[in-house]
């Protein structure tokens, strides 16, 4: 399964044209999930970490109730190694602590 990134601007894929697997290191991450039954703080946390994601990838299409499982976020997109739960780094964190 070929698997892109959505972020704007990026155009990393798993796969090259001919469906080999590309030895690039890259691993591609989902949005967070939010879940109306989890508890009150986590449930917020998560829901404004996935409104956060959504406002980093700068694409007007996508909607927070709708986010299908196929739009990807390539590792290329985080400050740090290997945290995937934050934020992609192309997000000013400025704007993300406004959230909070």
């Amino acid at each position: 399964m070929v698997r892109s990134c959505c972020m704007v601007g990026c155009n990393v894929r798993s796969h090259d044209r001919h469906g080999n697997k590309l030895e690039n290191g890259l691993s591609f991450h989902s949005f967070p999930t939010w879940k109306q039954h989890e508890a009150a703080r986590v449930s917020d946390v998560t829901k404004r970490r996935c409104l956060a994601w959504i406002a980093a990838v700068r694409r007007a299409d996508i909607q927070f109730s709708t986010i299908p499982s196929y739009l990807l976020v390539c590792s290329r997109h985080f400050h740090s190694g290997n945290d995937f739960t934050e934020l992609p780094s192309i997000y000013r964190v400025a704007n993300y602590l406004a959230l909070l």
